[in-house]
């Protein structure tokens, strides 16, 4: 929910900041992140709630169709992860807020310094320092030394920090004192994201590429670094002509007016202030061709970074975290998504957002609450899945129908279709659906050419069969069953064909634990592509019929709550 808000107020003022190219823009998202997280940490008292909101918001930014993610979602977790640390170590307190909010906000330059080493290298800091003072000695303050600034700098990015940390503490406290949850201005519904990690996105992606652009950025860097300019040059040019053609959209940044100034005043700066106290000349060749190599470094720099953020968008770099047993995570980051349309629309605009701050947060505050509430319907209203899996031919439906034997001698109503296969002469040539709780048995699918089937590999499938498990999937058949049984959900359904559709209005009407077989190859994507609750994945070669049962009757809902009702 937090992940959202914070989300949500990222996207509009900052498209409003960045559409006027206000400067310190990270500054002042900063500052208002900071103010909504603390005021969010004194209404909600849940503990580590920061760190995962800033995980939720940062997936959200990385999901987003601009070009480069990596900078912003770095920023945002890191704000996140501060703000966290200081309350775990420090307490909840007013102090603690500020220190949190001072080092949170401090970060953001933190992090626009580093950025700008990685671009241009430390030739860029020589630079700062003779502006500097050639600055100084034009106003007589020659003895003034950097750090001065520096520490002046610093002075006001924490101050800026506790500033928001103390607004965010009150706003927190003072809503707790008039605290009213009311929908009448907040309703909508949580509309559907689609499916985040589409498995067949329109994007090329390939991990080897993303390996590669680190490598090569590395690569050019290095031979930058070394004064090896001519293989320099080579190297770079055909990395950067690659990345043109490959990368086409993602290099739009390099017609940005404002990053021409930035290179033009850098050369300028160098040919004219390199050597400009040590030299009778202010003009300086060496200076000149030390700006050139920054931009060359610069541009190659920002290659690789809008390369490597397309490629971080890949659908299997994504699923990672869900393979490694964060699905609550991706549930959460669906939930977040499916309000995001909302709490944007709900929102005023962002010139009535910074004229009437207090009134615009407060009533946000109360719009979470609602969120919240939404968000805990939601989560109730899905099933929870059990995944059979194993290798193709290994024999899934041997032991789902096992499993069927078993739940139908312990009282438990079982609905849905097993797909036992069709052998002739030891062979198996198709595949039969049947109706576990009406008893029927219809053909589904088969490698005998028929003309006015289907054909999905090998097999032909039968249209009279697909919609015949569609009828038995139909929630209305199911509402005196306990579980349901889909086997087998493969590429037909992966790719919105076969029971698909009537997989989705299943997980979206009833809240009836369901059984699903799916090969090994398409299980996280199968597991990702519905609105489900929990899921609970067996492989058959390595788990015991008898475990699968424990778990499927510790997910059981009573015969009278197994109705299909999605208030529930």
């Amino acid at each position: 929910m937090v992940g959202s808000l914070w989300a949500s107020v990222e996207i509009i003022i900052g498209s409003f900041l960045h559409n006027l190219r206000i400067p310190f823009t990270g500054a002042i998202l900063s500052f208002i992140g900071v103010y909504l997280l603390v005021a969010c940490s004194r209404i909600w008292k849940e503990k580590g709630f920061i760190w995962r909101a800033g995980v939720i918001c940062a997936l959200m930014k990385s999901i987003s169709p601009s070009a480069v993610i990596l900078g912003p979602m770095i920023g945002i977790l890191t704000e996140a992860i501060i703000l966290e640390f200081i309350f775990f170590v420090f307490g909840k307190n007013l102090l603690s807020y500020m220190l949190g909010g001072a080092l949170a906000v401090f970060s953001t330059l933190v992090h626009k310094v580093v950025s700008l080493l990685i671009l241009y290298g430390f030739d860029f800091i020589t630079i700062l320092d003779a502006l500097y003072r050639f600055g100084v000695k034009q106003i007589n303050l020659s003895q003034l030394s950097p750090v001065y600034l520096l520490i002046v700098i610093t002075a006001i990015y924490m101050v800026a920090g506790m500033v928001a940390a103390v607004s965010g503490y009150r706003s927190g406290v003072s809503f707790l004192n008039i605290r009213k949850i009311s929908s009448g201005d907040f309703n909508f519904t949580l509309q559907q994201p689609g499916q985040l990690f589409p498995q067949n996105a329109h994007g090329r992606y390939s991990v080897v590429l993303l390996i590669f652009n680190l490598l090569m950025v590395i690569l050019c860097m290095l031979l930058i670094n070394f004064n090896f300019i001519v293989a320099a040059l080579i190297v770079s040019s055909g990395y950067f002509v690659f990345c043109l053609l490959r990368y086409r959209s993602a290099m739009k940044r390099f017609i940005n007016s404002m990053l021409l100034i930035q290179f033009f005043i850098i050369t300028l700066v160098a040919s004219f202030l390199w050597s400009g106290f040590t030299s009778d000349t202010f003009f300086s060749p060496d200076g000149f061709l030390i700006g050139l190599r920054m931009i060359f470094r610069a541009i190659i720099v920002i290659t690789g970074y809008a390369a490597i953020s397309v490629e971080l968008k890949n659908p299997l770099i994504k699923s990672i975290m869900y393979k490694k047993g964060f699905s609550s995570l991706y549930q959460s980051l669906g939930l977040a998504f499916s309000a995001l349309p909302g709490i944007i629309a709900t929102m005023p605009r962002s010139k009535e957002l910074f004229k009437k701050a207090s009134l615009s947060f407060s009533g946000l505050f109360n719009k979470a609450e609602i969120l919240l509430q939404l968000f805990e319907k939601e989560d109730s209203a899905r099933p929870s899945i059990i995944i059979i899996t194993g290798e193709t031919g290994e024999g899934k439906t041997t032991f789902v129908s096992k499993l069927v034997e078993i739940l139908t001698g312990m009282g438990i109503r079982t609905g849905g279709f097993l797909a036992p296969a069709v052998m002739e002469n030891g062979k198996r040539t198709g595949f039969n659906i049947f109706d576990i709780s009406g008893g029927s048995l219809v053909e589904i699918c088969s490698i005998v050419v028929h003309d006015n089937w289907m054909r999905t590999g090998k097999y032909y499938f039968n249209p009279d069969g697909l919609a015949h498990g569609r009828q038995i999937l139909s929630p209305d058949n199911l509402i005196k069953t306990q579980l349901v049984v889909i086997d087998e959900i493969g590429p037909l359904e992966i790719n919105n064909m076969g029971w698909a559709s009537a997989i989705e209005t299943l997980c979206r009407k009833s809240i009836i634990p369901q059984i699903w077989v799916v090969r090994k190859s398409l299980v996280y994507t199968a597991a990702r592509k519905w609105p489900v609750g929990n899921v609970l994945i067996f492989d058959i070669k390595n788990d015991s019929a008898e475990l699968v049962i424990s778990k499927i009757t510790d997910i059981l809902i009573p015969p009278s709550e197994s109705r299909s009702d999605p208030s529930l």
